[in-house]
């Protein structure tokens, strides 16, 4: 009995080295993440039509930190980008569920070729919004990223 609560002990302070140290690398993960840029940086195949709009857009995710976003064993997933206008009407929202391993130190992890489908009819009371918009500036980009079953938004 002295052997099994020897290797219970044992055991125990492993896991418990190993929790700290994961907690803080999570830390970490947690921090860099929030300071993760996701940029629009391309539009591409523009077509409309009387039920919805239609285009491919690339979006670039930066890292500013001098920090790799690498999140070794653990998967972060692009779920989702939503689009919004100046007043924060949503637009638009694109399904991703793309997983990336790493962001480098001042690095880039471009997302492309991204189908964004907007439906006209269900916009019609945002239209005045949606005819404003001229450019990048004018459109709000959300990113959702899931990252150990929680998710977290990168706002640009």
């Amino acid at each position: 009995m002295s052997i099994r609560a020897k290797h219970i002990v044992i055991t125990g302070a492993i896991l418990g080295a190993g929790l700290l140290w994961y907690s803080s690398k999570l830390d970490k993960w947690k921090e860099t993440m929030g300071k993760l840029k996701a940029l629009p940086t391309g539009f591409r195949n523009f077509d409309i039509n009387f039920k919805r709009m239609r285009f491919n857009l690339d979006v670039t995710v930066f890292n500013p930190t001098n920090d790799n976003f690498s999140p070794d064993g653990v998967i972060a997933i692009v779920k989702t980008i939503v689009l919004k206008d100046r007043t924060a009407k949503r637009i638009a929202t694109i399904n991703v569920n793309k997983s990336f391993v790493s962001v480098p130190a001042k690095g880039k992890f471009i997302l492309k070729d991204l189908l964004v489908e907007i439906p006209i009819l269900e916009n019609l009371s945002n239209m005045q919004s949606l005819l404003k918009i001229t450019g990048m500036k004018d459109i709000q980009i959300e990113t959702v990223i899931g990252f150990l079953g929680k998710e977290y938004s990168i706002i640009q």
